[in-house]
């Protein structure tokens, strides 16, 4: 199981974050952002701290904003205290806008995100800190297409808020045993090992081969009714599922379906109506990936 990281953070770092988060997954990294795990009506309080018990790291983001927030203040003071009585979480500071370190964090090497020019070679010092290697292949500077923050706020404008777990970034489970699988989202397989998902929000399918998941799809209800001589904007609704458009190469594109390939994970990512009156699907498939 690959290392997991809580990104402590003030909301107005909030693109920075996105941004980290993303390159984090391409990594095979885990991370705990809040957007993506605390629904409506759930206690912030309890968790923040299930959040910190579940992970192995936690980095806190270092800004003005940041350093001047209880909420900061309060998740690395638990994490602090965690480490320093000896369990297995380290907590490491990374700089994104320049300001003092605060007095809890004094001695601590950190990983500097100031200076745009060195993203790259940070990154590889965050993810190597972890002991990991860094995966060259698995990181490029975005361009084109918009970037996750931008596809996330074009989603929100259309009410389409991101999407949290199990339903978040659901490309994760491809290649997953059914077993890691229904573990990972709480679902229960069925009598063929698939795994079917059901909110008032979105409905997820989990489809087995063998013992490994194959293919995902998730329909986004919100989008419902759509037609299929439609016209619609696909990154909007990868935004709502936290998946960064411009990290996709996009190779087809007809009135009800827009295909891509993510050639870092070798996926084909559609984003299509499958008929009149349906909601949008996404779905993803290793099998299909150049055809």
């Amino acid at each position: 199981m690959p290392p997991a990281i809580f990104l402590s953070h003030n909301h107005a770092d909030k693109p920075f974050v996105r941004r980290l988060a993303a390159d984090l997954g391409n990594q095979g990294i885990r991370y705990w952002l809040d957007e993506a795990e605390i629904k409506v009506g759930e206690s912030l309080i309890e968790k923040i701290r299930t959040g910190i018990d579940s992970t192995e790291y936690l980095a806190v983001i270092l800004s003005p904003d940041s350093v001047a927030s209880p909420w900061v203040q309060r998740e690395v003071d638990v994490a602090m205290n965690l480490e320093i009585a000896g369990r297995r979480l380290k907590v490491l500071p990374l700089m994104y806008r320049q300001c003092d370190l605060p007095g809890f964090l004094l001695g601590k090497r950190y990983a500097n995100f100031a200076d745009e020019a060195s993203y790259a070679s940070s990154l590889e010092d965050l993810v190597k800190s972890m002991g990991l290697v860094f995966n060259r292949n698995a990181y490029a500077p975005t361009t084109g297409m918009a970037n996750l923050g931008q596809a996330i706020d074009m989603a929100w404008a259309k009410s389409l808020p991101m999407l949290t777990r199990p339903f978040h970034r659901p490309f994760q489970y491809m290649g997953m045993t059914i077993q890691d699988a229904a573990q990972a989202t709480g679902g229960t397989p069925n009598q063929v090992g698939n795994i079917v998902l059901e909110t008032a929000e979105c409905r997820m399918l989990l489809e087995a081969e063998g013992n490994f998941i194959s293919y995902v799809d998730i329909d986004l209800k919100r989008t419902a009714p759509h037609r299929q001589d439609q016209e619609f904007d696909s990154e909007i609704v990868l935004g709502a599922l936290s998946i960064n458009p411009s990290e996709l190469e996009l190779v087809r594109r007809k009135t009800h379906s827009h295909t891509y390939y993510d050639h870092k994970k070798r996926l084909k990512v559609s984003v299509s109506c499958l008929y009149d009156d349906a909601p949008l699907t996404v779905s993803f498939s290793s099998k299909y990936y150049g055809m």
